[in-house]
């Protein structure tokens, strides 16, 4: 049995209407607060994925790029002269991704930051190439450039070994990494820079150790 309090003043149908004025209200309430929740956990996981790419960055020249991320997304203002047209300028962009080389001889390329990811896994990789990131967390997109030819074992564990280290989890002895051809890659539509969703994956707990994986002479 449930008790429903009433009004005394009121008749039947005003309660009732009372009572559904009462439940439209709590309704848009909880769906305002839960697209606010949702922002939130996206507007942090943006600056989670940030602060993994200072954490990675290794010369001024990423630091740069990274700038010009947050000045895009207001997390700071922009300083110095403007050009002509009115506009700040930017600074040149010269940062470029990690280039590993597998012991197989496969090129595996790492992404300093948001921007660079979503440069090799949209603009970069082809369909058939190997897509890499660690397991639920901020980290680098790691692409193994395969130029039609299946890859070894060792191939796969090594960018799965780069993709644990180039994450929020390299502190940890092993971590979780997810793997998929580049094609089962699909970007979110107005996401932030580097953030993407695949639904058909393998996976691995790997080392987040790389030691032994050869960086190319670029």
């Amino acid at each position: 049995m449930v008790t429903i309090p009433l009004q005394d003043d009121l008749t039947a149908h005003e309660n009732s209407v009372k009572y559904f004025e009462r439940y439209n209200k709590l309704k848009r309430t909880y769906e305002a607060l839960s697209k606010l929740t949702l922002e939130t956990k996206e507007e942090i996981d943006h600056l989670e994925s940030i602060s993994n790419s200072l954490d990675i960055a290794v010369s001024y020249d990423d630091l740069v790029q990274l700038k010009e991320e947050m000045i895009e997304y207001g997390y700071i203002h922009r300083k110095g002269a403007k050009s002509k047209a009115g506009s700040n300028r930017k600074e040149k962009i010269t940062s470029k991704p990690f280039h590993y080389i597998s012991s197989d001889g496969f090129d595996i390329y790492v992404g300093k930051n948001n921007y660079q990811n979503e440069e090799l896994t949209f603009k970069f990789a082809t369909g058939n190439d190997w897509w890499f990131h660690a397991k639920g967390r901020p980290g680098s997109h790691v692409i193994v450039k395969t130029g039609g030819k299946e890859l070894p074992d060792a191939t796969f564990e090594e960018a799965a070994r780069l993709a644990a280290h180039y994450s929020t989890g390299r502190d940890q002895e092993k971590i979780e990494v997810d793997y998929v051809e580049k094609k089962q890659v699909k970007k979110v539509a107005g996401a932030k820079p580097g953030f993407v969703i695949y639904h058909t994956n393998y996976s691995m707990v790997i080392s987040t150790d790389i030691s032994g994986i050869r960086m190319a002479e670029d």
